[in-house]
């Protein structure tokens, strides 16, 4: 149980670690291609190569189809042969697909197209908390990009695109806040040898602290917190709150109970 909770504690920091700070890297990268040939377009129309001129079109169509469908997310690939900047990444991805939300409608809404388990607000969260932030972190990643410069390659397209529908997440933080304090809902995928069902664990900020006291200061603010993990529905599900937060480990029990929408 001791290693269990160890690795729950390491899961719920490199969650809360991800979307804290890489999120907005991430999705900036995803867009740098096309903001810059996009701004570079305005500023030098003349200047534009033949490739450009394709890739900024190929932008443009997936920008209506994104003003119909905002929701949705495409990939798309551009040959460095038709770059002037070599050093430009082939494969990025447009519309919404780490989506961010500041209400719990718009979270919900969208959460509930997903086909699997996902945090919802609990039915006795306490008075006085509201909604913070919402974030879905989508599953895409390296492998997709690989995989779709590869299908592009063998198609003998030099701009590829298409539309990608996902249907699980890698990650979801709802936040909630009530001045200075705070509640995380939280949920992960696992591996499928964990899996398995798994009653609440619980443990506070000062046993985390004990069991990790060298952490660097960054890292620090977002482990030390007081956690309780549990596996349902094939996922990993974490409530984690501010060191002084007054809830209890009962009361964080009683708020899993209903935290998890099937």
């Amino acid at each position: 149980m001791k290693m269990t909770m160890k690795l729950a504690v390491a899961t719920i920091s490199g969650v809360l670690l991800f979307c804290s700070m890489n999120l907005a890297a991430e999705a900036a990268s995803s867009r740098v291609v096309r903001d810059v040939t996009l701004k570079t377009a305005a500023a030098e129309p003349k200047a534009m190569s033949e490739g450009e001129k394709l890739e900024k079109a190929e932008q443009e169509r997936i920008d209506k189809l994104l003003e119909k469908n905002p929701d949705d997310t495409y990939i798309i690939y551009v040959s460095k042969e038709l770059k002037k900047n070599k050093n430009e990444q082939e494969v990025y991805f447009m519309g919404n697909f780490n989506p961010r939300f500041d209400t719990y409608e718009a979270y919900y809404k969208f959460a509930s197209k997903l086909k699997e388990a996902v945090p919802q607000r609990p039915a006795d969260l306490p008075k006085g908390y509201t909604l913070a932030e919402a974030i879905i972190i989508s599953p895409l990643g390296p492998k997709d990009l690989v995989a779709m410069k590869a299908e592009a390659k063998k198609l003998g397209k030099q701009i590829h695109s298409k539309k990608i529908n996902w249907t699980k997440s890698d990650f979801i933080v709802l936040t909630y806040t009530n001045g200075k304090n705070e509640i995380k809902l939280s949920s992960g995928a696992v591996k499928e040898k964990d899996k398995k069902e798994k009653n609440y664990v619980y443990k506070s900020a000062k046993d985390i602290e004990k069991e990790n006291p060298n952490l660097a200061p960054a890292i620090k603010k977002i482990t030390y917190k007081n956690q309780i993990s549990w596996n349902e529905s094939g996922k990993g599900f974490w409530i984690s709150t501010n060191p002084e937060n007054p809830l209890t480990k009962e009361d964080m029990i009683k708020l899993a109970k209903t935290m998890v929408k099937k």
